[in-house]
């Protein structure tokens, strides 16, 4: 990469942390960054503020770790906080991310070996795991995740495709789900060579702990059907698939989801009719579907009393996402300013 004449040299990569202020997640991310084994000159830290003010103590961290700060106003999303990160990035390569995660010692070192080694690549995968090393989400094959907290895309091809798409977020919620996967597959359609390094690690903490947190996370498949529209092939072959050795099965815990609900009806229509197999039937089939939604926690004792309530508010986030992402589309089709990024 060219620099102008007495400019500073650009860094090989540049860091991009989007955060909501969280502070002793960042702080512990920021100290991550400044142990790296990659000689500090080589690279930059951004954190895109997404739609707050930094604290104090979060100002002072960011100074230490010599971290440049984006603010983002009002908020927009993880995505779009990416994008203004990645706007004011001057590295050749973006390295992507949490505030919640703490990158290994050679978490750099061992990316720029890989593309050091090749010389082509344009995106690099890498590992994503759970204190204790289970990984954040599990592959139904080989096929790359784009999770965002930890991916490395080059800037000049990131830039290529218009960054993440910024739909992927609902301001009135605050909801946003999808846009790795929606980066990833565009990255894919533009011909970007993937490849993924488990040697390339952070950890992420234990997602949705909270009592409640099912019922938020069921809610992000709001986002599902925007997905779907943007990339149907991929989105059929690769989200929410399983494996079972040569077998794979799509969408299984929306397909519990469903089961559940009609296990349900069916049961009541047994009732009203005072038909007893009728009965059987359906509060079997609700009882299979609840043990398949339920064991997403693991069987949590305090999980179950929520786990009933997931099938329903999943149903409903799916059927508002088609209408959403329908308006999307009719947006761009009537010839307004799209939303809709490549």
């Amino acid at each position: 990469m060219s620099n102008a004449p007495g400019a500073e040299p650009a860094p090989r990569f540049s860091v991009l942390v989007p955060t909501l202020g969280r502070e002793a997640g960042l702080r512990e991310a920021l100290l991550a960054l400044a142990a790296q084994s990659l000689p500090r000159e080589a690279f930059e830290i951004v954190v895109a503020f997404d739609g707050i003010a930094p604290s104090p103590a979060l100002e002072a961290a960011c100074r230490a770790a010599t971290a440049r700060v984006v603010r983002v106003a009002p908020r927009r999303g993880p995505g779009a906080a990416r994008n203004a990160a990645a706007a004011e990035a001057r590295g050749e390569i973006l390295a992507f991310t949490e505030d919640d995660c703490v990158p290994d010692r050679d978490w750099l070192t061992n990316a720029q070996r890989r593309f050091d080694q090749e010389p082509g690549l344009d995106v690099l995968d890498g590992t994503t795991e759970k204190p204790g090393g289970r990984p954040v989400r599990r592959r139904a094959g080989s096929e790359p995740l784009y999770l965002p907290t930890n991916l490395f895309v080059r800037r000049e091809r990131f830039a290529a495709v218009g960054g993440y798409c910024e739909d992927f977020f609902d301001p009135a919620s605050g909801l946003y789900f999808r846009e790795d996967s929606d980066l990833g597959f565009t990255l894919e359609a533009a011909g970007a060579r993937v490849v993924r390094d488990r040697t390339v690690r952070v950890v992420h903490p234990e997602e949705h702990e909270g009592f409640l947190d099912p019922l938020r996370w069921a809610r992000r498949f709001v986002m599902d059907p925007l997905l779907a529209r943007r990339h149907p092939e991929r989105f059929d072959e690769r989200i929410e698939v399983v494996a079972l050795g040569p077998l794979r099965f799509r969408r299984p815990f929306v397909r519990a989801c469903m089961l559940f609900v009609l296990g349900l009806v069916v049961m009541a229509a047994g009732l009203i009719a005072r038909a007893a197999p009728i009965t059987a039937t359906g509060g079997i089939a609700a009882v299979a579907a609840l043990l398949a939604i339920w064991a997403k926690w693991r069987f949590s004792p305090v999980r179950l009393v929520v786990a009933p309530l997931v099938p329903f508010v999943l149903l409903a986030a799916l059927a508002s996402g088609e209408r959403r992402a329908a308006a999307l589309a009719g947006r761009v089709d009537a010839g307004a300013e799209p939303k809709l990024r490549a």
